[in-house]
């Protein structure tokens, strides 16, 4: 039996409640290795580089990123929600051809963004490096490139449902990371930033590659006249994405330009955002990484069925909001801790900016199972005016809020953003596709927002005995309440929690 034949299993083809809370907690368990690592290689990257360092990574994470949203064609979104209409019919056949379409495009894709790099760094050079031009912007090429390779491997993966070979990545990603960058850090200083990266990502590709290679061997025809124009209406819808990607990364790039140039700011100050924004959006959003990778294949299998579609919408908005709000509260009740243990004591500059960012994450939970449907119905035209419209919203109060108050500001931003977020995804999601949140779904988002908003508000009184015992008081009462609903719904937490309850009354 071929690898692509033993795809089919129970693991595979589960949907249940006890299949999407294993798979949250499985991510988030992976999230949690990769928090640690983070925690370590922050700590080692400010002691080494500073703040500056922190705002140079940011810099040129920002570059790549940007590159990579320019020039990959959509083939990534689109290559992992064909592959799981694919993988529902289950014709090995087929999906060993459209691999191999696949990443003759990502190919292309790596091309097309070395000539993107090429072009575009003079202008990059001159927001960001002294209005000189800067040749280490032309060593973002190799970035990017690994980049891309990565995450086309990394659709063919998730579109085939390898949801456990992802987290694998995922967390042995995240330690070569630190074991790959630290070390130029340590003996070239600023000079090993680029390097860092470049093996880094490196790594990225080959891990990926181990996985999938062994799944479906790599082969690309990039010549074939007959692959390209197989390949080519996967470009097209894929084009708005790109547009509405290139739109995401501008805004990414703006931000630190911005802040640069915003009176007496340095490089400094946008490590400082860059650390803030590593908080709560990358930190805090644990609950989330099963989303992409879990989720969207799940959702797209169904994007013809509207009552399949509306339940699975509101199953993972329901397991997002009980599973990420009592370690919320956790985390931003522990926050001037969690600043100190992950950057030093000079960055608790932005503790307000990370607490009132929290809602931020609070509302995503909300938000982006309903967006994911925008992409699983393939609506590239509409996915397309929502993220433009969201990042000009959302420049404009970065613009705004950070002139008025700083780096509190720029964290109010995020939190208005995606209150904003949710409005738009509510409208669209009703009249276009006729997905609505039940009822039951907006009592849970009442209650954890009431626990999270107490804790939220009782983290800036200057009582902290206070704090710590209204937060703690919150943060049993929305972990008791997600246990008891998730219970209801999860076999296996439900036997787990009998077995326990029956465990503790035999020893009494």
């Amino acid at each position: 039996m071929s690898e692509l034949e033993k795809l089919y299993n129970e693991e595979t083809t589960d949907t249940s409640y006890d299949h999407v809370l294993k798979y949250t907690g499985v991510f988030g368990g992976v999230q949690g290795l990769k928090m640690l690592v983070s925690f370590a290689r922050n700590k080692l990257t400010v002691k080494f580089l500073g703040d500056v360092g922190m705002g140079l990574i940011g810099v040129y994470n920002s570059i790549s990123e940007f590159l990579v949203s320019a020039s990959n064609l959509g083939v990534p979104l689109n290559a992992t929600q064909h592959a799981g209409e694919l993988f529902d019919e289950g014709s090995a056949a087929r999906i060993e051809h459209f691999v191999m379409v696949v990443r003759t495009w990502v190919f292309w894709t790596a091309v097309l963004a070395t000539l993107l790099c090429v072009c575009a760094s003079p202008l990059l050079s001159y927001f960001f490096f002294d209005k000189t031009w800067d040749y280490h912007v032309l060593l973002m090429i190799p970035v990017a490139v690994n980049l891309l390779l990565a995450e086309g491997e990394c659709a063919i993966l998730k579109g085939l449902r390898q949801v456990r070979k992802v987290a694998v990545i995922e967390g042995t990603v995240a330690l070569l990371t630190i074991a790959l960058t630290i070390p130029f850090y340590y003996y070239m200083g600023m000079k090993g930033v680029v390097l860092g990266l470049l093996f880094s990502t490196l790594s990225s590709f080959v891990t990926h590659g181990f996985f999938s290679f062994r799944l479906v061997s790599y082969k690309v025809s990039p010549f074939s006249r007959k692959v390209f124009h197989e390949g080519l209406p996967m470009v097209k819808r894929g084009i708005p994405y790109v547009l509405a990607n290139v739109s995401g990364t501008a805004l990414n790039l703006f931000i630190p330009a911005y802040i640069l140039h915003a009176g007496c700011s340095t490089m400094g100050d946008v490590g400082l955002f860059r650390a803030g924004w590593v908080l709560m959006i990358s930190y805090a959003g644990i609950a989330f990484v099963a989303l992409e990778a879990d989720y969207f294949p799940r959702l797209s299998s169904v994007n013809q069925d509207v009552v399949r579609m509306n339940h699975t919408v509101n199953q993972q908005v329901k397991v997002s909001l009980l599973a990420i709000t009592p370690f919320l509260i956790l985390y931003i009740l522990f926050l001037p801790t969690f600043i100190s243990l992950l950057f030093d004591e000079s960055f608790l500059i932005i503790h307000d900016m990370a607490l009132c960012a929290c809602f931020y994450t609070f509302f995503r939970a909300l938000s982006l199972p309903l967006g994911y449907s925008t992409l699983a119905k393939g609506d590239s035209m509409m996915y397309l005016a929502m993220e433009v419209a969201y990042n000009i919203f959302f420049g404009f109060l970065i613009w705004w809020l950070y002139n008025a108050y700083g780096l509190t500001g720029a964290g109010i931003a995020l939190s208005v953003g995606a209150v904003y977020d949710i409005v738009v995804a509510l409208l669209v999601c009703g009249y276009r596709y006729k997905l609505s949140i039940q009822r039951n779904t907006w009592l849970i988002f009442l209650f954890q927002l009431i626990c999270l908003s107490v804790t939220f508000l009782f983290c800036f009184t200057s009582n902290v005995e206070l704090k710590y015992f209204v937060g703690g008081i919150a943060f049993v009462v929305s972990l008791a309440f997600s246990i008891f609903r998730l219970s209801k719904r999860s076999d296996f937490l439900r036997h787990t929690l009998h077995h326990f309850t029956h465990s503790s009354s035999d020893c009494c």
